[in-house]
């Protein structure tokens, strides 16, 4: 067995050294063809000796040698049945999103998927707006907007800013189409509420009873199977829509298919390939996907796992963690201005004086610097990047116009939410304020990495006349920023304490939410 087990592993040391050898050379002129559904597992060398009927050592002949696999499966011609000690696996394979050849069905695809990212960046909007709006879950929504100028920082490509969409637009459907579910029911319900009104315990009361409680069971249950079906929208108007997709299926498929597709193919041939695709019912009708899963025995497995998966991949604990940091680093860094503002307006006339113009020139001077400190602690993940104000200074010195232009529509973008603060917020109501912080910050986070990651692709810094323009130009900006802010602290309805509601690089209502 030991001599066996020598001699295999000589083998495998050949073939490996042949392999190399071949790769060394270089690759072949023309690439090899891959087939899509193909898995080849090598004979374990334990089995091998342990069979009675084979010999006691294995020889570099029975070895399936991986070039002289990879040549065999470029000819379609050679079933892989026929490679010697190969075991062919059943045909499954990646499943792949198949781009349509036609131009209408290019089009038709093009349109969904625009709308489809249009409603997931919606959906980012409010799900940020109402998470604002939640004491400590608040540093998500901060952490995904810190994340989205990080990554638009490393890649410098601003569509890789809007971070997860089709998931958000997965949250959006499911909330919207279970909203819309249940409108049938409140109607019924109110129905109901003015026939008791009328009349107690009339015939007519007694069956609008019994018709609401027969329409919330089928009505729950019609909710349940749309989000096991997945969630999407049609799945929640499936009874409506059922009868077109069937027709459809009818028309392209069954006995119509055969009469109508040589016409189709006549008129475009690219056409008759997209329309004609065949798709079982469990891919789209959800009483079949129900039963798929029933059928498997998975239903409730399935279901758990997907939904785990799908909360995995969102990433709140990361967001989270990244907007506590981005806040602590903030606040840090504003917290002793905004302290020597407001003691310019308690303190004496003097003493207050002066510690409130002393507090207004550092509070210009952070913000200068704490967008493009935030943006690079979001693109490194470090809390400490946050005090670099070096690596700023070198930045702005490659890219001096990307960051007065970013520096000004982020101030420029955080003064209306200081016109909401006038009147006290319902605390029903705080997500309307929440939505127009995202609303206006989150374009400003993501100029902002576009800036850091323009001046990161660059080596040499500007011509010195532009940076000096620029610095100039910043100032004038972050003077009439640090006024409004100021003046707030009379505005306001929470007073001196304004001072530290810090929109553009907080959350919309600092710490507690109050």
């Amino acid at each position: 067995m030991s001599g066996s087990r020598r001699s295999t592993d000589d083998a495998i040391e050949q073939v490996l050294d042949r392999a190399l050898e071949a790769e060394l050379v270089g690759p072949p002129a023309t690439p090899p063809k891959q087939l899509p559904f193909l898995a080849i597992d090598l004979l374990d060398d334990e089995s091998a000796t342990d069979k009675s009927s084979g010999p006691d050592e294995v020889t570099p002949e029975e070895i399936v040698e991986p070039i002289a696999v990879e040549s065999a499966l470029v000819s379609e011609k050679s079933p892989p049945e026929k490679l010697p000690g190969a075991i062919v696996a059943e045909a499954v394979g990646p499943i792949q999103l198949i781009w349509p050849k036609s131009w209408p069905m290019k089009i038709w695809y093009g349109l969904c998927f625009g709308l489809e990212s249009l409603f997931g960046v919606a959906s980012v909007v409010v799900f940020l707006a109402f998470a604002s709006a939640i004491p400590v879950v608040q540093f998500v929504s901060l952490g995904y907007l810190l994340e989205a100028s990080g990554r638009v920082a490393r890649t410098g490509k601003l569509r890789d800013g809007f971070i997860d969409t089709h998931l958000f637009a997965r949250i959006g459907s499911v909330v919207a189409g279970t909203w819309l579910m249940l409108l049938p029911l409140r109607f019924l319900s109110d129905l109901a509420y003015s026939a008791a009104l009328i009349d107690p315990d009339g015939p007519a009361t007694r069956a609008w009873r019994l018709g609401l409680l027969v329409a919330t069971v089928l009505m729950v249950g019609h909710i349940v199977l749309a989000w096991y079906s997945g969630g999407r929208l049609r799945h929640f108007f499936w009874p409506l829509l059922a009868p077109f997709q069937l027709g459809m299926r009818l028309m392209f498929g069954g006995i119509v298919g055969p009469l109508v597709r040589p016409a189709v193919e006549y008129l475009s041939p690219h056409l008759a390939a997209d329309l004609y695709v065949p798709r079982p019912l469990s891919e789209w009708f959800p009483p079949a996907i129900l039963w798929s899963g029933l059928w498997r025995g998975k239903v409730y497995a399935e279901a758990r796992d997907s939904v785990w998966d799908f909360v995995r991949a969102l990433e709140l604990p990361h967001y989270f963690m990244l907007g506590l940091k981005g806040f602590l680093g903030a606040l840090a860094w504003l917290a002793i201005p905004g302290l020597l503002m407001m003691a310019g307006t308690t303190l004496p006339s003097v003493a207050g004086f002066l510690l409130g113009w002393l507090g207004a020139l550092l509070m210009a001077t952070v913000v200068l610097y704490l967008p493009f400190l935030q943006t690079n602690l979001a693109a490194t993940n470090r809390f400490w990047t946050v005090f670099d104000l070096r690596l700023v200074r070198q930045q702005f010195r490659r890219a001096p116009i990307a960051f007065w232009l970013s520096l000004a529509i982020t101030l420029l973008f955080a003064i209306p939410l200081y016109l909401l603060t006038i009147e006290y917020t319902p605390r029903e109501l705080t997500w309307l304020p929440s939505l127009v912080f995202v609303v206006f910050i989150y374009p400003a986070r993501l100029l902002t990495g576009w800036a850091v990651g323009r001046a990161e692709k660059r080596e040499q810094p500007r011509f010195f006349l532009v940076r000096w323009m620029a610095r100039l130009a910043a100032i004038p900006i972050v003077l009439w920023y640090v006024l409004i802010v100021f003046i707030t602290q009379f505005t306001s309805w929470h007073g001196a304490a304004s001072l530290l509601e810090q929109h553009a690089f907080l959350v919309p209502v600092p710490l507690l939410g109050l």
